[in-house]
């Protein structure tokens, strides 16, 4: 990609550029520091980025009605060419972008239920944390009034209070929280950077269901995950911890949110 990217909001070419690794390092810089406290341009990446998952595992059967073998028949006679790469297309691109309007032709009618039924609020905050890096959370202002602040606008988006104390992960920073929306789901994401392991995420949702839960562990995105229920509210720990690590700060965090 030739031309600098200067200023939000981002274009999808400098999206997928971002995700096919195609910026040069200050324009992967600009671009994070512009995610990191941009809630629309980072939930419009994760929307990207999820348009190279396997969809065929989401959708099933389904996905024999669709035209697949003339779409891939039409991608295959697109030649990876020099001319191609240097207007900024690369197959890539074509194919997620295929991808993503079969799957809205499917979601169109009677799958969209069943695609909602399939991706739960995990494996969305999943896709999210795996475009997370050192870099993204490096130069977030997480000052104590800016924590507050965040917090602040959890409890009244969730009515949960939060506070820093409860929060700390003995060797992990807290950088931020802010709040996501997928679906049906309102999702508190309290961000860590963890000195040995990178990025690390809390995430809160309501809970229908009143009982508590024990902790369950699970792996999403090549992350080791926590999750379990309390107080009427989902939690879910995640990140590139070893699972060991990982289960300790979960209860450490369940016991302080107790």
């Amino acid at each position: 990609m030739n031309r600098e990217i200067l200023s939000s909001p981002f274009s999808d070419e400098a999206l997928v550029a971002y995700l096919d690794n195609q910026l040069s390092a200050k324009q992967r810089a600009q671009f994070e520091r512009q995610l990191a406290h941009d809630d629309v341009l980072a939930e419009r990446l994760a929307q990207m980025a999820r348009s190279s998952l396997p969809f065929h595992d989401a959708f099933g059967a389904m996905l024999q009605d669709a035209p697949v073998g003339r779409l891939q028949a039409t991608l295959d006679a697109i030649p990876d060419v020099p001319a191609a790469a240097s207007r900024g297309v690369s197959r890539r691109a074509l194919l997620a972008a295929s991808v993503s309007f079969l799957a809205v032709g499917l979601l169109a009618g009677r799958y969209s239920t069943l695609l909602r039924a399939d991706i739960t609020w995990r494996d969305r905050v999943a896709d999210y944390m795996s475009l997370y890096t050192a870099q993204t959370l490096a130069d977030i202002n997480d000052s104590p009034e800016q924590q507050q602040l965040q917090l602040s606008r959890v409890q009244k988006s969730l009515g949960i209070v939060l506070t820093p104390a409860a929060l700390s992960v003995q060797g992990a920073a807290l950088k931020n929280a802010r709040m996501l929306h997928y679906d049906e789901y309102d999702i508190a994401q309290i961000t860590y950077l963890d000195a040995r392991f990178g990025p690390m995420a809390l995430c809160i949702t309501r809970s229908e269901e009143r009982d508590d839960t024990a902790q369950e562990s699970e792996i999403r995105q090549k992350m080791n995950v926590v999750y379990w229920r309390q107080s009427g509210y989902n939690f879910m720990l995640i990140g590139h911890s070893p699972a060991a690590v990982l289960a300790e700060h979960a209860a450490s965090l369940q016991a302080k949110l107790a």
